[in-house]
């Protein structure tokens, strides 16, 4: 066997490695998205690695297979990069992790095509994306139905909605419903029985942990992939379309014969009667856009721009007080044009006319059997932000827009002589991201500690090598402690550091928690006029925030305990 065959089967195992074990890593953390959360860290080992692979095959073969989707996500990517370099850039680098997100879903595209995949390896990475969703729902399934109240995962079985890996029940449906569809699709083409009966059973499971889950955007793109895909698997072979539906309907049952259903379908139901909060997101995200429609507010700014925008609205009575500060609109596209304005608009619209372009390529019915596939996850994109909090949801989306691609058979290749530079690339890529990932993962699990603990130990922050991904988490515990010694010591000097530093970090990012840390500094410094400045701006931003509503109501005994009520103080993932 050559070096070429041996990188692919090491592509297909890291693959089947990530699918049946790293995308389930659990370890307990405070929630959160992106790589706050255990399992994405495992993911993005993973993801690196298979890049690195896909690097290496080119140094191999001296040469680099693409398509013209590939010279269109490459020129997208470019274009994505531009509002870094405008004049309003002051926040852009906390634009930085998305960007290398984004550049790292292109990398792996391009990896994906140098494999040269034969069909039944393409297969196989389809079959290994629905083993992954089987496992999933075996996991929602057993949260929702077997867990204990007191059980080591910390599910609270009063939730009534499982959530899986994800902690997020919509983002579990999501990949339920794309697992779905895809086992449909791959049920159309598979003749082995077994395989048949395995993608018949995850259609069953898949589609029961939808219903418990109650996610509407799953509901929605579950029924609009269905009415895309059955016309095809209809003229394909009806038999197999009829046993994939009436796995459809088996599972639905199931679900709806769950205790507690209609209490929780009543429940959720009342919440979507009520004022729909992403409306008012929404519009006043469009109404920042209308402001800036050029260059935007700049990268990284959304939170900090939204909420002195709505601040200010709320003050004039058009909007009503809102009790959480936003850090996305729950629409990317939305997010994209408040910070970068109408560039990555336009890279936005070229990845859907190049992607539609490439399934312009097959009959109509195919066409829309592949759009089918994506079209789950696209759809979340618009109501939430999947791809921020599930890294997984992002390589799959790219590994089956590029199944797409492939099936289009349109590839180009062209020589590649700089091999020792993309070598060195190949290698270091999944190294640094393996130490960074597992290192954060350290952090994880102390930061989880220490707000957790009734009495926590900053030795255990003391202990973290790597705080990026929590700095605000990490900088808040750290301030308070040095604050709460600083004025259990009468130390002026350490409290005036504390204000110093606070102040910078606010200019940043303006989370609640900061402004208490100022209030109490200010208060403590002698300058009673600066804390109530300070918080009445606080209230002007967050006017239904209840700590810092009550926060100068007289509570002596709990002004200045060294664990400050952490956990409290903390944005709260819902």
């Amino acid at each position: 066997m050559d070096i070429q065959h041996k990188l692919n089967r090491a592509f297909m195992i890291t693959f089947a490695l990530l699918m049946g074990l790293g995308a389930h890593y659990f370890q307990h953390n405070q929630g959160g998205s992106g790589l706050e959360l255990a399992q994405n860290n495992v993911v993005w080992i993973f993801f690196s690695t298979l890049i690195g692979i896909g690097l290496w095959k080119v140094t191999e073969a001296q040469k680099i297979f693409y398509s013209r989707l590939t010279i269109v996500f490459l020129i997208a990517c470019i274009l994505f990069l531009i509002p870094v370099f405008y004049p309003n850039n002051a926040l852009a680098e906390q634009s930085y992790t998305r960007l290398i997100g984004l550049f790292a879903g292109f990398l792996l595209f391009v990896s994906l095509q140098q494999m040269r995949f034969n069909a039944v390896f393409l297969q196989r990475l389809l079959l290994l994306i629905v083993l992954a969703g089987f496992l999933q729902a075996c996991y929602s399934l057993m949260q929702d139905y077997l867990l204990p109240v007191d059980n080591i995962f910390g599910y609270d079985v009063g939730y009534g909605r499982p959530y899986g890996i994800f902690q997020q029940p919509n983002v579990l449906a999501s990949f339920m419903a794309t697992t779905l569809i895809l086992a449909g699709y791959l049920l159309q083409q598979i003749e082995c029985k077994k395989l048949q009966a395995f993608l018949l059973l995850t259609v069953m499971l898949n589609i029961w942990v939808i219903v418990v889950t109650i996610s509407r955007v799953a509901y929605l793109g579950g029924a609009i992939s269905l009415l895309l895909f059955i016309p095809w698997a209809w003229h394909n072979n009806r038999r197999k379309l009829v046993l994939f539906l009436i796995a459809i309907l088996l599972g639905i049952g199931c679900g709806t014969l769950k205790h507690d259903m209609l209490k929780i379908r009543s429940g959720h139901m009342e919440n979507i009667t009520q004022d729909n909060k992403r409306v008012v997101k929404y519009t006043h995200s469009l109404s920042m856009i209308a402001e800036k429609p050029l260059i935007g507010s700049g990268y990284g700014s959304f939170e900090k721009a939204y909420l002195e925008s709505y601040a200010q609205r709320v003050k004039n009575g058009e909007v009503p007080a809102n009790s959480q500060h936003l850090t996305h609109p729950h629409n990317d596209t939305l997010f994209w044009a408040v910070e970068g304005g109408i560039v990555p608009i336009t890279a936005i619209l070229l990845l859907i006319i190049g992607f539609l372009s490439t399934l312009k390529g097959f009959g109509l019915k195919k066409a829309l059997s592949l759009l089918a596939l994506v079209v789950p996850i696209a759809l979340h994109t618009q109501t939430e932000y999947p791809l921020y909090h599930s890294a997984l949801h992002w390589l799959v989306l790219i590994v089956l827009v590029f199944y797409i691609d492939s099936e289009h058979k349109k590839n180009e290749e062209q020589q590649f002589r700089p091999t020792f530079a993309l070598r060195i690339f190949a290698l270091l890529i999944p190294i640094f991201t393996a130490i960074f990932m597992l290192s954060n993962l350290y952090t994880i699990a102390k930061i989880t500690t220490y707000e957790r603990s009734k009495n926590p130990d900053i030795n255990l922050l003391m202990d973290i090598v790597n705080p990026l991904v929590f700095q605000d988490r990490f900088d808040f515990h750290l301030s308070h402690f040095r604050l709460a010694i600083a004025v259990q010591t009468d130390n002026k000097e350490e409290i005036q550091s504390v204000i110093t530093w606070t102040e910078k970090t606010l200019e940043k990012t303006p989370k609640s928690f900061f402004y208490v840390i100022l209030y109490l500094a200010y208060q403590h410094n002698s300058q009673p006029e600066k804390a109530k400045q300070i918080l009445d701006y606080a209230r002007y931003l967050y006017p239904r925030d209840k700590q810092l509503a009550n926060i100068d109501k007289p509570r002596p005994s709990q002004a200045m305990q060294t664990n400050s009520n952490a956990q409290s103080t903390l944005p709260v993932v819902k």
